[in-house]
């Protein structure tokens, strides 16, 4: 079942995962995003990804000194000249809009691969300037609305999108904003936001990645061309946990000493959860290494049920306050639930 246990966790830390070439597919003439590219597991994973001939691989991320590099890195070690930067800041809506508006423009008219990979872990509350939590907009909120406002491209061709949720989420047993009328606007609510809440932050952004995910795939149609999947890399050598400090930050660089994947290996779950299985096998499912795996027992409970199906209410509200495509792209792409 879908439980948390520390036997589990190690055992699936060393499990051996399949190689790259195990996975590798012909990208020929296929696009890709993957966003917060310009490090860890992102930029390992879109350096597979440029390994595989794509048409063109554009890295969506929020510091242009760090993804030009990432550029250069890739065309080095693969030689790669398809790869690209273009500005993403999922902390703003306004610059999800903006990357959007320009992926209709440049973007060939075709999406095959979105791999929803940035994400922050923060402990303390920061507003952004959209008045949103930090950790709730980039993890979710933004993440959910580049997925929507792409689906009328990526329903053109057989297309995979991947959101990159946490074995983490397995510790998210009882939402306790569901008590509210609002769940997200409790979640962001500066003063609900107290010191032990967001302690738990991370973890239930997760939970809410695949809650989207399976919310998501209940809502295509079933002659969609498009897999929508969430994956956990496992515990990785990556920068998510650059900001833990004091003694949160010396257990974690213990651990990462101990018993942490290579990047390189945690990315591999990404190159699967993208490339891997067919859409009968891969939709709305949740992935640990390089395998479907199970959900958390409470996201898969009766409850954890009409949490997803306000949570997707919610977010679609809030969504399409923010962006005016968004409940022409739900009327014309996804049914009722």
């Amino acid at each position: 079942m879908g439980r948390y246990s520390v036997p589990g966790f190690l055992r699936d830390q060393f499990t051996t995962l399949p190689p790259i070439e195990a996975l590798s597919k012909d990208l020929t003439g296929k696009t890709i995003i993957v966003t917060g590219a310009n490090v860890g597991l992102g930029l390992e994973a879109a350096r597979h990804f440029a390994s595989m001939n794509p048409g063109r691989l554009i890295l969506g991320c929020r510091s242009a000194k760090s993804a030009e590099e990432a550029v250069k890195d890739i065309q080095t070690t693969t030689g790669c000249k398809t790869v690209v930067f273009w500005p993403l800041d999922l902390s703003s809506f306004k610059s999800v809009t903006d990357f959007v508006d320009r992926f209709e423009r440049e973007g060939g008219g075709r999406l095959d691969i979105l791999v929803q990979n940035a994400g922050i872990a923060r402990r303390e509350y920061v507003q952004t300037e959209d008045g949103y939590e930090s950790t709730l907009e980039t993890n979710h909120l933004s993440s959910a609305l580049l997925t929507i406002l792409l689906l009328p491209i990526l329903s053109k061709t057989e297309s995979r999108v991947v959101v990159v949720s946490s074995e983490l989420h397995l510790f998210v047993k009882n939402l306790e904003e569901a008590k509210s009328p609002q769940i997200i606007a409790k979640l962001s609510d500066k003063a609900h936001c107290t010191p032990s809440v967001m302690r738990q932050r991370y973890n239930v952004s997760k939970a809410l990645n695949v809650f989207f995910v399976k919310a998501l795939a209940a809502h295509l149609p079933p002659d969609t061309l498009i897999t929508v999947d969430a994956v956990t890399p496992g515990f990785c050598h990556s920068k998510l946990t650059r900001e833990a400090k004091g003694v949160v930050g010396v257990l974690v660089a213990i651990l990462k000493a101990l018993i942490a994947r290579t990047t390189e290996a945690g990315s591999r779950n990404l190159v699967y959860a993208a490339l891997s299985g067919t859409q009968a096998e891969m939709q709305g499912k949740y992935l640990n290494k390089c395998q479907v795996y199970e959900e958390s027992d409470y996201i898969l409970s009766a409850e954890g049920q009409k949490i997803q199906d306000r949570l997707w209410d919610e977010t679609i509200s809030i969504l399409s306050e923010k962006d005016s495509r968004v409940r022409s792209v739900t009327a014309e792409i996804l049914k009722a639930a």
